[in-house]
């Protein structure tokens, strides 16, 4: 049985609680054939009620906190769920942003592929355009000593033409001073007429010695520019010349 110094039902839980009530029970029984005892019993009864009436008003307090907590956890729960849905619809704007700045980049790569090939193309076509210019230099090269030839058969020409007007001048004065002779006569101006005539002819004599010899050179060149500007022989020149600067390119 329990005494007045028992613990408080308020303050027990569980199987302790439910064996305080079974005591109460049995003593209240063994206490009801005595009036004082029962209406000490009923008063004690009473305080044990009150105080669960306390503890019960102290739990539904407790609950209606909880419950405002829970409340505010579920607005909190709300604002954090719309500002998870702010957040998806902020990463679906940035997705399709970065699916078009995708597009972008992929038509920017296609476009610098096109340009990369274009620019290969055109490499490969400075390179053969490089590589004829070089055949043409060696073509080029290969018909140098047949031009020096010719500005050599030119400047015989050239001199031939000058010995031609050394003559033309001795015939000249030969003519002048035949001339005289025959106007004027023998006398003391026929000095002068002589030294006309033999001016003229030592410029004609010089003029023949001189033309002989270029007349020589000029044969033995115009053979020689004969042979080297045959067809035949500038072909050959041409293709040794090619294929002396031949590339990989063709």
């Amino acid at each position: 049985m329990l005494d007045d110094e028992t613990t408080p039902i308020p303050n027990l839980a569980g199987e302790e609680l439910l064996k305080a009530m079974e005591e109460w029970a049995e003593r209240r029984a063994s206490l009801a054939q005595d009036p004082t005892k029962l209406a000490q019993f009923r008063t004690k009864l009473g305080e044990e009620r009150t105080a669960l009436a306390q503890r019960r008003t102290q739990l539904a307090e407790k609950r209606t906190e909880m419950a405002d907590g829970r409340t505010e956890l579920a607005k909190k729960r709300t604002s954090l769920a719309e500002h998870r849905t702010g957040l998806s619809t902020k990463r679906t704007e940035l997705a399709e942003e970065r699916n078009v700045l995708a597009e972008e980049r992929n038509v920017l790569a296609q476009k610098r592929t096109d340009w990369a090939q274009s620019r290969t193309e055109w490499a490969e076509m400075r390179n053969k355009l490089a590589e004829v210019r070089t055949r043409m230099a060696g073509a080029r090269t290969g018909l140098a000593q047949s031009r020096t030839n010719l500005s050599q058969y030119r400047t015989i020409l050239a001199r031939q033409r000058t010995e031609l007007s050394y003559l033309r001048t001795g015939l000249t004065l030969v003519a002048i001073g035949t001339i005289f002779t025959r106007m004027f006569g023998l006398g003391y101006w026929s000095i002068i007429d002589a030294i006309i005539t033999l001016a003229g002819l030592a410029s004609i004599g010089m003029a023949i010695r001189l033309f002989l010899k270029s007349y020589k050179a000029e044969r033995q060149l115009l053979t020689r520019l004969e042979k080297e500007l045959a067809l035949e022989a500038v072909e050959k020149r041409l293709e040794e010349a090619i294929q002396s600067h031949r590339f990989g390119t063709f």
